[in-house]
């Protein structure tokens, strides 16, 4: 290592040329603290004056503002009362509102939960129905085909019925064409044999004989008041007993009166006949009431078995009627003849005419529908 070279020349230059270092810094430091605190004293005035006018405005503002407040003091108060209900009234609208507010949350909810429900129930019916449908096409699992048939079926049946009940021609025709017109519309070639028997019941209730049941009940009501009329010689009528005792005014009528009805009452008693006379004119005015009433009652009976068709009653009615009426033939000959031949006439009537059977036609379709039924089953 080398030896500095410093010291060597320390010690030849003289203190007296060269003034020492630290009366040069003794010399400059007061000059540099003077300049630095005129640059401080600059930068402070640049920096510091607006932030000191700053904040003595704000000095100024806040003792503004404590005047104020001590002249809003010192003025007359607002009233509290009032204040305290704006207060309480506020505060009830703010809690209604809140309420209302919640209120409309929950219906809107419950709203919003019932549609969803609604429309669950819908979607789960609509379902439902949908397997209904097909279980019910599954089930049936017919054609057009076979419903006609069931449907001709019912007709024939009803046909049937109306024929045997009520004896009603015109009905079963129309029924049977309708039943002929449903296989007509299948266009199934297997129901052609029961359209033939179809055919054929028709054009037999077609030649059934008509029924007059409306002119037969009017000729035997106008029999029975015949029958009303039928009298015995000895018997006076009421209307003319009632004329006479009406046109008697004086004794001598009185007495012819008296004389008349001691006979009439007498005759009731006494009766006169040749031994040769039928048991007939034997009969009283209480016994020819009581025929009369027996004829009437079987007319009626005659009425009722026309309605019925029932063909034996009805002659059995109209012979036992006409012997009845025959009790009064010495007494009113000509009604009596009269009203005995209508009574034969009628009893040529035929009210029972046959009628042909549709079970054979109706049993021919039920199995041919059935079969149908079979056929197309799966």
């Amino acid at each position: 290592m080398t030896e500095p070279a410093a010291p060597a020349k320390t010690a030849i230059i003289p203190k007296a040329d060269t003034p020492p270092r630290r009366n040069r810094w003794t010399l400059w430091l007061p000059l540099l603290t003077l300049l630095l605190l005129c640059g401080l004293g600059a930068g402070g005035y640049g920096f510091g004056w607006p932030w000191a006018q700053q904040l003595w405005q704000r000095f100024e503002d806040l003792e503004r503002q404590v005047v104020d407040a001590q002249a809003q003091a010192a003025a007359p108060g607002p009233d509290v009362a009032a204040l305290a209900r704006a207060a309480a009234n506020s505060s009830v609208q703010s809690g209604l509102a809140s309420l209302e507010d919640d209120w409309q949350r929950e219906l809107s909810a419950l709203r919003a939960r019932q549609n969803a429900e609604r429309a669950e129930s819908v979607r789960q019916l609509t379902g439902r129905m949908g397997r209904l449908e097909d279980q019910m096409d599954r089930l049936l699992a017919v054609d057009r085909r076979a419903w006609l048939g069931q449907e001709a079926v019912f007709l024939t049946r009803l046909a049937g019925q109306r024929l045997l009940v009520a004896r009603d021609v015109e009905a079963a025709l129309v029924l049977l064409e309708q039943a002929d017109a449903l296989l007509r519309d299948t266009g199934e070639p297997n129901f052609e044999g029961v359209r033939l028997a179809i055919a054929r019941d028709r054009a037999a209730l077609a030649a059934v004989p008509v029924v007059d049941q409306v002119g037969l009940y009017a000729r035997l009501s106008g029999l029975v008041d015949q029958v009303e009329q039928l009298q015995l010689e000895f018997e006076a009528p009421a209307s003319d007993m009632k004329a006479d005792a009406l046109s008697t005014t004086g004794w001598r009528e009185r007495a012819s009166a008296g004389w008349q009805a001691a006979l009439a009452k007498l005759s009731d008693y006494l009766i006169i006949r040749r031994r040769s006379d039928e048991i007939a004119q034997l009969m009283t005015p209480e016994w020819a009431a009581l025929a009369r009433q027996n004829s009437r009652m079987l007319i009626e009976q005659s009425q009722i078995a026309m309605l019925s068709a029932n063909q034996p009653l009805f002659e059995q009615s109209l012979q036992r009627s006409a012997k009845f009426v025959a009790l009064f033939a010495q007494q009113d000959a000509d009604r009596v003849a009269s009203i005995v031949a209508d009574l034969g006439a009628l009893q040529n009537q035929n009210i029972a005419p046959d009628l042909p059977d549709l079970t054979d036609t109706r049993s021919l379709l039920e199995g041919q529908v059935e079969r149908l039924g079979d056929r197309t089953s799966p």
